[in-house]
C-alpha cells in the first residue's frame, strides 16, 4: 500500500490532476443522484439544502481526502490538516477580515458595475442572466423560518463550504500548481482565479479572486489549512447571518452604503492599516510555523 501511494507521489502534474479530476467526476455524478433523490423525498428548500450539504461532501471533502491520500498516503499531512492553528493567528485573520471591509465593498460595487463594450451585449446579456439566477438561488437558499434554519445553514454554508473549498483549491490545486510552478504566488493566484471562476459569476469575480488569494496565502505562510478554512467559514457565517438580521437590523446595509458612498478617504483610512494587519498577520504565522 504505501508503494502505491509513493508511485502517486512521483507521478507527473498531468497524472495528478487526471487523478483528481476522477475523484471530482465520481462526486459529481453520486452528488447529481442524491439530489434527484432528495427531489423526490422533500419539498422545495429541504432538497436543496441537502444537495448542498451532498455537494460540500462528495464533490469538495470526500475528493479532496481521497486525492491527497493518494498523493500523499496521509491525507491530513498532504492537506496541511495535521495541527490546529494558533489563537493569534485566528484572531489576526479576523482582524484582516473586518479592516477589509471597507475597501472590499468598494470593489464589489466596482464590479457590479462593470459594463461591457456594445459589441458584447449578448454576452452581457448572458453574464446578467447568470447573476440574476445566482442570487435568485441564493435568496432561496436563505430563506428563514425558525433560529434552526439559520443554524442549518451556518453548518451547510459556513463550516462544510468553507472545508470543502479549502480543500480543493488551496489543499489540492494551489498545491499542485505549487509542486510544478515552484512559485507560492503564481500557485496562490491561478487558484484563486479558478476558485472564483468556478463560481461562475462574472460580477462578483474580482472581490470572490481576491478572497481566495488571501486564503492562499493564509497557507503559504501558516502551512496549516484549518487558517483559511476558518476566514472562508466566517467570511461566509457572516453573509449567513447578514441575511437572518437583515429583517430587523440594517447595519450590514448602512455599512454597505456608507462605503460605496465615501469618498477616496476609505482607501486612505483602511489600506494602510489592512496593510500593517496583512504584515503583521504573516510575520506571526511565519513565526508560528517555525516553532
Amino acid at each position: 500500500m504505501n508503494r502505491f501511494f509513493h508511485t502517486f507521489s512521483d507521478a507527473s502534474f498531468a497524472v495528478k490532476v487526471c487523478v483528481f479530476l476522477l475523484f471530482e467526476l465520481a462526486g459529481l455524478c453520486l452528488t447529481m443522484l442524491l439530489s434527484v433523490v432528495y427531489t423526490a423525498l422533500f419539498d422545495g428548500i429541504a432538497a436543496l439544502r441537502l444537495a448542498l450539504a451532498s455537494q460540500d461532501l462528495f464533490l469538495f471533502i470526500v475528493p479532496a481526502w481521497c486525492a491527497a491520500l493518494f498523493f500523499g498516503g496521509s491525507a491530513a499531512r498532504y492537506l496541511h490538516a495535521d495541527r490546529m492553528p494558533r489563537a493569534a493567528s485566528l484572531l489576526g485573520m479576523l482582524a484582516v477580515l473586518l479592516a477589509a471591509t471597507l475597501p472590499m465593498e468598494r470593489i464589489i460595487a466596482w464590479n457590479e458595475a462593470v459594463r461591457l463594450p456594445e459589441s458584447l451585449a449578448a454576452l452581457e446579456s448572458w453574464l446578467r442572466a447568470q447573476e440574476d439566477a445566482a442570487q435568485a438561488l441564493t435568496q432561496q437558499i436563505l430563506q428563514f423560518g425558525s433560529v434552526g434554519d439559520m443554524l442549518a445553514m451556518l453548518l451547510i454554508v459556513g463550516v462544510l463550504t468553507g472545508i470543502g473549498e479549502e480543500f480543493v483549491f488551496r489543499g489540492i490545486v494551489q498545491r499542485l500548481l505549487l509542486e510544478k510552478l515552484r512559485n507560492s504566488h503564481a500557485a496562490v493566484w491561478i487558484a484563486a482565479f479558478l476558485f472564483s471562476a468556478i463560481h461562475f459569476q462574472f460580477y462578483g469575480f474580482v472581490p470572490r479572486m481576491l478572497l481566495g488569494a488571501f486564503f492562499g496565502y493564509l497557507l503559504v505562510w501558516s502551512g496549516n489549512i484549518w487558517l483559511p478554512v476558518a476566514a472562508h467559514a466566517l467570511n461566509n457565517s457572516f453573509a449567513v447571518l447578514d441575511a437572518y438580521f437583515s429583517e430587523n437590523m440594517a447595519a450590514s446595509e448602512e455599512i454597505r452604503n456608507w462605503a460605496t458612498a465615501g469618498g477616496v478617504w476609505i482607501w486612505l483610512v483602511s489600506l494602510p492599516i489592512l496593510a500593517m494587519l496583512l504584515g503583521w498577520l504573516r510575520n506571526r504565522c511565519l513565526h508560528e510555523r517555525r516553532r
